[in-house]
């Protein structure tokens, strides 16, 4: 008979670059999402693709060049690319504890299958731009893949992106040509101001047809990084970044690339320092290849918080922990406390931020939308650590463990009939198998 296993202990060594990682990405969400759903900008505004520009001062125009370089389609590949890493960590520890691929594969659907009705109802009663629901049907996808090959997977990954890129492209071609054609503009008229929740309501009840119908669009947009983040995962990347250093400082350069030669034109044609007959093909660009920057955002943040990582390390068993800068440490507390960090979001901008609530930043431009994210993300990490002083976990996370792995929770070594995972077809590579503890926290890292 099958026997539960006690409680695990507490995690030594929590690796840090994912956690900061989906902290600096709620940011990013919170920043793009004020300005193209919480907050949409009047089409009649420049640069109403971000937000818009009141007045047209220096201060708004640098928020404009930061935000078209640094925040549009940079948060979200990167939430993907951590989710993709996510499932190749719960992949890697089913199988030390053991667990054959058809009950792995079960233990994942069920996983992601709640993560997609918790988007679902997310959508539905708090915001109608919801990722999770996306997230958990991707998530689903993966496990259907999760015993495929490197080179397998290399190939979808690579067919996927190309797919989106011929389409983006060709969409974009098609709105350049057409007069005044603004996806974004014509988004924002859609969603208009609400005057009431029930009519916020039926507005979300109707996006829901919507995010179903784009579900293969967003496949072949995002669904290349989560691929990437996987294999990563299989290897383990993000705990060995020494050894992977060369392959990390290639996606930072790629990265660093789309920054600089599409983000950068493209919010200098959206405050007229270039043509601004520009923007229209630029923001096509930067929806094509932005997604080339989640994998390349978390590889800098995993090299600039390896020496932290070190420190971490370097301690004796059982002794103390080292301190951490205090920032960081914030950060990280919502990063592994993601799910309800994004949640709470929502929630936060759903009252600061409609006409029949606050009404905060509305008519405010760019600078009152970013200054209203700012401060509710600021409010998600204080939350957080607070949390995390108390030793909590974020309580999302916690009903969506139970509801995932039952009130028992995993099996510490699986003992029932089944046949094991090929060995050709093993989630983790041949590579020398370390301590479980090095991923007893990395099991939720998936969490949105």
């Amino acid at each position: 008979m099958t026997t539960h296993p006690p409680e695990r202990s507490a995690q030594r060594n929590r690796i840090l670059s994912p956690d900061i990682a989906r902290g600096i990405a709620l940011l990013g969400i919170a920043l793009a999402n004020v300005a193209t759903a919480w907050l949409p900008a009047d089409s009649s505004l420049e640069a109403n693709r971000l937000g818009g520009m009141i007045t047209g001062s220096a201060w708004e125009q640098i928020a404009v060049v930061f935000s078209a370089m640094f925040i549009h389609v940079r948060g979200l590949p990167m939430f993907s690319t951590m989710l993709g890493y996510g499932v190749g960590m719960i992949v890697g520890s089913l199988w030390r504890r053991g667990y054959p691929e058809n009950q792995a594969r079960r233990v994942l659907v069920r996983r992601y299958g709640f993560l997609a009705l918790f988007g679902l109802v997310h959508m539905v009663f708090l915001f109608w731009g919801d990722i999770m629901f996306f997230y958990g049907v991707a998530g689903m996808l993966l496990a259907v893949m999760m015993t495929f090959r490197d080179k397998t997977l290399w190939w979808f990954a690579g067919v996927f992106f190309v797919l989106n890129l011929i389409s983006t492209l060709a969409a974009t071609a098609l709105m350049s040509v057409s007069a005044g054609a603004n996806l974004q503009a014509d988004m924002g008229i859609l969603n208009g101001p609400k005057e009431s929740y029930g009519e916020y309501l039926l507005f979300a009840l109707i996006m829901v047809v919507g995010q179903v119908a784009m579900i293969p669009m967003e496949i072949l947009m995002l669904f290349p990084v989560m691929i990437v983040g996987y294999i990563a995962a299989r290897h383990r990347v993000l705990s060995r970044v020494d050894e992977f250093r060369r392959q990390l400082w290639t996606a930072v350069w790629v990265a660093l690339a789309v920054v600089v030669l599409i983000g950068l034109p493209w919010g200098l044609s959206e405050i007229g320092v270039l043509p601004s007959s520009w923007a229209q093909v630029l923001f096509g660009l930067n929806q094509a290849f932005g997604v080339l920057t989640g994998p390349g955002i978390i590889a800098a943040i995993a090299l600039l918080v390896h020496p932290l990582q070190r420190r971490l390390d370097a301690r004796d068993p059982g002794g103390e922990a080292p301190g951490l800068p205090l920032i960081p440490r914030m950060i990280a507390a919502l990063g592994a406390r993601s799910m309800s960090g994004y949640i709470l979001q929502s929630l936060l901008l759903l009252i600061a931020t409609q006409p029949f609530t606050l009404g905060w930043g509305i008519g405010g431009g760019i600078l009152g939308a970013s200054a209203v994210a700012l401060g509710v993300w600021v409010l998600t990490v204080l939350f957080a650590y607070a949390l995390e002083l108390a030793g909590r976990k974020g309580p999302f996370e916690a009903v969506h463990r139970r509801f995932s792995y039952g009130k028992e929770g995993l099996y510490q070594a699986y003992s029932g009939q089944g046949h094991a995972l090929p060995p050709g077809a093993s989630p983790l590579p041949p590579v020398q198998t370390p301590p479980a503890s090095l991923y007893d926290n990395e099991v939720d890292v998936d969490k949105r």
